[in-house]
This record gives structure tokens, sequence and C-alpha cells, in this order.
């Protein structure tokens, strides 16, 4: 007859249901600091540089649809 886990004791369930809980705990305390940190970090470059983006976009949609200064010695008439 094969052993499956209903056939397992409940104290032992619950033994091994609390050791995995503290296992997972401990893992999280150790390994959340160094995860938040990294994730912080790529957070921040990503937006710096998103912003740095679209101000470049900006400028450079600004600056081609302005219009040309009218320091042009040639009249549009005399191009001709």
């Amino acid at each position: 007859m094969a052993y499956s886990s209903s056939d397992a004791p409940d104290w032992l369930t619950r033994l091994v249901q609390g050791l995995l809980g503290i296992l997972g705990f401990y893992a999280a305390v150790r390994l959340l600091p160094r995860v938040l940190k990294s994730m912080t970090r790529r957070f921040l470059f990503g937006l710096v540089g998103e912003i740095l983006l679209v101000a470049l976009g900006l400028f450079l949609t600004r600056r081609a649809t302005d219009r040309p200064d009218s320091q042009d010695p040639v009249p549009a008439e005399k191009r001709k």
C-alpha cells in the first residue's frame, strides 16, 4: 500500500508546514532588502532615463516645429 500525504498524521503535516513557513520567513528577511535595493535602483535609473528621453523628444519637436528666423537676407519673393 502506497503512503500518501492524506495518510500522514495531522501533527506531522503541521510540523512540515511550520518548518516551511519559518524557512520562508527567514529567506524573505535575508533576501528582501537586496531585492528591494536592486528594484529601487533599476526603477530610479529607468525613471531618470524616461525623463531624459521625454525632455529630448520635447526639445527636438519644438526645434523642428519652430518657424525659421526672419534673418534670411533674401526675401522669399526674390529667391525664384
